[in-house]
């Protein structure tokens, strides 16, 4: 499905930054399930079968009232997808086709469900999709009440396009593990969420745009730095297992960072990505990985910290 070197990713065997470049989430959906890219019709037909699955089901949304504000949105949402699969009619089905249906409802139903979940936690009510969107366009309009910018859209899409797949990290061991046992697609699925949820996996990006929230300038890195290394505490969403030389997914968000930093006047921030990152590397000779600037570009489309990971 992916391979992963030390000189890149790719995806069925195309390169993840020509992806990222000239690709829509949805079409790279198509390729990791199909094996290629879809023909213009195929992924017409795709987009249609996501849009009519948008919209959640009236006991999702009630459920939602009911969970208490402060409640971490991944433990919602985890919970929210168990839920799902009881309103299900093929949630046992494990056949072919009945597998594809269930796939569509979950990778169209959860962003509805994280954007939900984020406006409850604000006090705000609940947003209908609009099928007329791309799955993160319907997302930042279910969480905006408002369609989005063409650039703000983009960036989301390329950020879901370069997580979309990586190999056997633990939350992919974790569903493969469950659906071993013949498990339902819904358990498989939150499995992974639950092994998400850790810092040490999904969580990192969050703490990473906290960390350059605290540092707030530049000039503070070193001295921050210092600190906490002399702490031997963890710089988050720093070094990976593989990429020894740098994440290949990295320069793709960081140009896209730039630019949306740039137009939000939110120059500050990313020069204090850019000094930590260099002191990371001149100090342990470690490179940022994708979740440094995700949870960055996540901060610029301005979107609560909270649900981060939910979003990964």
């Amino acid at each position: 499905i992916c391979e992963i070197t030390q000189d890149g990713l790719t995806f069925r065997g195309y390169n993840i930054t020509e992806l990222a470049a000239n690709s829509t989430f949805e079409e790279v959906a198509c390729l990791l399930w199909n094996d290629q890219l879809p023909s213009q019709k195929e992924l017409a037909e795709f987009r249609r079968e996501l849009a009519g699955e948008y919209a959640l089901p009236r006991e999702i949304t009630e459920h939602i009232n009911h969970v208490p504000r402060e409640a971490h949105p991944m433990a919602v949402l985890r919970t929210l997808i168990s839920s799902l699969g009881l309103y299900d009619a093929e949630a046992a089905d494990n056949t072919g086709p009945a597998m594809h249906r269930k796939s569509v409802r979950l990778l169209a139903k959860i962003p509805a469900i994280v954007a939900a979940i984020a406006r409850h936690g604000n006090a705000k009510s609940h947003v209908e999709s609009n099928g007329e969107l791309s799955l993160a366009g319907n997302f930042l309009y279910c969480l905006n009440g408002k369609t989005p910018d063409a650039e703000t859209e983009r960036l989301l899409d390329t950020t879901l396009i370069l997580y979309a797949e990586h190999e056997l990290n633990a939350s992919t061991f974790a569903a493969r593990i469950t659906a071993a046992t013949q498990a339902d697609t819904y358990s498989c699925v939150v499995a992974a969420v639950s092994a998400l949820q850790g810092n040490l996996h999904g969580g990192a990006n969050q703490r990473a745009t906290e960390m350059l929230l605290t540092i707030g300038d530049a000039a503070n890195v070193p001295e921050y730095i210092d600190a906490r290394l002399k702490k031997k505490e963890t710089i988050m969403g720093f070094g990976h297992r593989v990429y020894k030389n740098g994440d290949p997914r990295v320069p793709v968000l960081k140009a896209l960072c730039q630019s949306l930093s740039e137009k939000k006047n939110e120059k500050k921030i990313f020069e204090t990505a850019i000094a930590v990152e260099a002191e990371m590397l001149k100090r342990k000779r470690l490179h940022a990985n994708v979740d440094y600037y995700s949870g960055l570009a996540f901060y610029l489309l301005g979107l609560s910290a909270e649900i981060y990971t939910c979003i990964f």
